[in-house]
C-alpha cells in the first residue's frame, strides 16, 4: 500500500496541535483529481480555523490547506499525469482534507492546468494570494492608470501582490504598515509609491502625503479600518472589500460607507470559475515573466509546517509564508 504524510489537526489551538500523520494515499474517485503536492501557501483562514474559528461546514479531523501546487498523478478527466496544476477553494481543508500533505484529492472543478517553469515555491505562493488580488483590482474595481489607490494591510501576502498588480496597471500607489521596520522593507520590496505608516490619523497623513484616493483595497477588514480607509476617498471612489487581516470576523455594526461610494466585496472562492484554466495561467505567466512577484516571506520544508504557523500567528512574515514538500 502506497503512503503519504500529512499534517493533521484532532483539536483546536496554537501550533502544537499539528499532527504530522502517515496515511494510505486516496484512491481516485469520480469528478476529482489526485495531486503530488510540490507546495503549498499558507492563509490566515487557515490560522482561523486551527484555532476554532472556521466556516460551518469545517469538521476535525482535518488536514488543513486552501490551496497546493503540484502534479497530477491519477485522474478521471482530461487532464494527463504529470500535468502541472493548481488547485484552490471549493471546500479543501475545511469540507474535505487539504493541501497540508505530499498529496491531495481535490475536485476537479478546484484544479487549473497551467504551463511555467516556476520552481515549486514560486508556484506555491501564487495560487489564493493572486487569484483574490487579480480578482478585487482586475474584475471587482477595474483598476486603470487613472486611479490612484491605497492598500490596507499593506505587508500581507495579499496586500503585496494588490500593489504589484495595481502598478502593473499603471496606478499610483500607497500602502500601510502599521510598523516603521516593515515600511522600510516595504519600501524595498515593493514599486508602491508611498509607504504610509499606519497612525492615529490614517486618513489624515494619507491625504496630507499623497492627496485623495480614487480606489481603496481594504485587506484588514476591521470596521474602524474600513471607515478610515473610506475617509481618504473621491466622491465617486471605488471600495474594494477584501481579506481579513483582523482577528474578528464579525462586528456589531457594519462599517459606515459614505454616499457615492461604490462598494465591491471580493471572495477567493467566487473570482475563479470551475475550469477557468486560462484566467490562471495569465496570473502565473505574469508571475513568470516578472510583471507579479511571488513576494516570498520564507520558504519552509514540509517538516517545519508548525514553526511556520507560529510566524504567521504572530505576524512576523512580510509577503508569502511557503511549505515545499520536497516533490
Amino acid at each position: 500500500m502506497h503512503m503519504m504524510r500529512a499534517w493533521m489537526i484532532r483539536s483546536f489551538g496554537g501550533p502544537e496541535v499539528f499532527e504530522l500523520v502517515e496515511r494510505p494515499i486516496p484512491t481516485g474517485r469520480d469528478g476529482w483529481v489526485l495531486v503530488q503536492v510540490e507546495a503549498f501557501g499558507l492563509n490566515r483562514s487557515e490560522l482561523f480555523s486551527r484555532r476554532g474559528m472556521s466556516s460551518p461546514d469545517f469538521s476535525l479531523p482535518r488536514v488543513l490547506g486552501l490551496e497546493c501546487v503540484g502534479r497530477v498523478i491519477q485522474t478521471t478527466g482530461d487532464l494527463g499525469e504529470s500535468d502541472r496544476v493548481v488547485c484552490l477553494m471549493g471546500g479543501m481543508g475545511r469540507s474535505f482534507d487539504g493541501g497540508y500533505a505530499t498529496h491531495a484529492l481535490v475536485p476537479r472543478t478546484q484544479v487549473f492546468k497551467v504551463d511555467t517553469a516556476l520552481g515549486a515555491a514560486e508556484l506555491g505562493a501564487v495560487p489564493e494570494t493572486y487569484n483574490t488580488a487579480y480578482g478585487v483590482c482586475i474584475e471587482s474595481l477595474a483598476l486603470d492608470g487613472s486611479d490612484t489607490v491605497l492598500i490596507r494591510g499593506g505587508t500581507s501576502a495579499l496586500g503585496m501582490a494588490c500593489a504589484d498588480i495595481a502598478k502593473d496597471l499603471g496606478c499610483r500607489v500607497a500602502t500601510t504598515t502599521r510598523s516603521q521596520a516593515k515600511a522600510e522593507i516595504l519600501r524595498q520590496r515593493t514599486r508602491a509609491d508611498w509607504v504610509i505608516v499606519d497612525g492615529s490619523d490614517i486618513a489624515a497623513t494619507v491625504l496630507a502625503t499623497c492627496g485623495p484616493m480614487t480606489a481603496v483595497v481594504e485587506c484588514v477588514g476591521a470596521k474602524a479600518t474600513i471607515e478610515s480607509s473610506c475617509a481618504t476617498m473621491t466622491r465617486g471612489g471605488k471600495l474594494g472589500l477584501v481579506g481579513q487581516l483582523s482577528e474578528t470576523w464579525n462586528t456589531d455594526e457594519a462599517p459606515e460607507i459614505p454616499a457615492g461610494v461604490t462598494k465591491t466585496f471580493t471572495r477567493s472562492d467566487l473570482v475563479a470559475s470551475p475550469g477557468d484554466d486560462a484566467r490562471m495561467q495569465t496570473i502565473v505567466s505574469r508571475v513568470e515573466a516578472g510583471r507579479y512577484r511571488p513576494n516570498i516571506h520564507h520558504a519552509f520544508t514540509f517538516d517545519e509546517l508548525p514553526e511556520a504557523h507560529r510566524r504567521m500567528g504572530a505576524n512576523e512574515a512580510i509577503g508569502k509564508l511557503v511549505v515545499c514538500t520536497g516533490a
